[in-house]
């Protein structure tokens, strides 16, 4: 999905203020779908990365170049610094169109990479702040949908430290119940194919079927109950660890 860019700006811009306040009001609290991290942790990750793609974006960079001001002055009271952010990037999502050229660390090497990685990045960490208080946020099915297949596209496809990917031994196909979605994946030579539509692989190792929320959550590595798993259990828990 290509994402319009103040579309994208739009979804960054809500949920990341919102995400920081969630986080702001459990301080120090962990995180239970991030383990090792408190609330403020998971706000200034975020702000890090917003503010690390505003300056790209702003500047048309060519190359990995550092950020402005990448950390807060007192990481006990980052929200300023972090609120900051969310307009920083918004801004930068808006200003520029999806076909300019901006540095990636993937095989797309243009901002509309960034509108939609940020929408996605965005939504999955607000919905790692809310969970902090168990008062999980409804996913847009549409919207998972479109997480999931960018999923597959970047995540389990590049790491931004270049390094190799263990992909699962089996092949697993993946139904989204209330959007109709379907994907399989499987690794050939250490290199992940991926089917969409009708051209998902047919006699896969394992299914899961969910909703694409669900689906989204599980794939990102969030826990999920709500997954029905087929064939091989084995091989679509493994798949669903894939992710960064």
């Amino acid at each position: 999905m290509e994402w319009d860019p103040e579309a994208a700006a739009a979804v960054v811009h809500d949920e990341g203020h919102t995400l920081v306040n969630r986080c702001q009001q459990s301080a120090t609290r962990p995180v239970p779908s991030c383990p090792g991290w408190t609330a403020a942790d998971l706000a200034i990750h975020t702000a890090t990365v917003h503010r690390r793609v505003a300056h790209w974006c702003t500047i048309r960079a060519t190359t990995p170049e550092p950020a402005p001001n990448p950390q807060p002055d007192d990481p006990h009271t980052p929200w300023d610094w972090c609120h900051a952010a969310v307009d920083l990037v918004a801004d930068a999502l808006t200003t520029i169109a999806p076909d300019e050229p901006v540095w990636t660390w993937t095989d797309r090497q243009d901002a509309g990479f960034y509108h939609r990685r940020m929408v996605h990045e965005t939504v999955l960490h607000h919905w790692d702040a809310a969970s902090i208080d168990a008062t999980p946020i409804a996913l847009d099915p549409a919207r998972s949908a479109d997480g999931i297949d960018e999923l597959m596209t970047v995540g389990m496809r590049f790491r931004s430290g270049g390094a190799a990917i263990d992909y699962p031994a089996g092949s697993v196909s993946i139904l989204a119940t209330d959007t109709g979605h379907r994907w399989s994946l499987v690794a050939i030579d250490r290199a992940l194919g991926i089917g969409r539509g009708a051209t998902v692989i047919t006699g896969t190792d394992a299914t899961i079927t969910a909703t694409a929320a669900n689906l989204f959550l599980a794939l990102w590595g969030r826990a999920s109950t709500a997954l029905d798993r087929r064939g091989d259990i084995g091989v679509a828990e493994a798949w669903c660890t894939v992710a960064p």
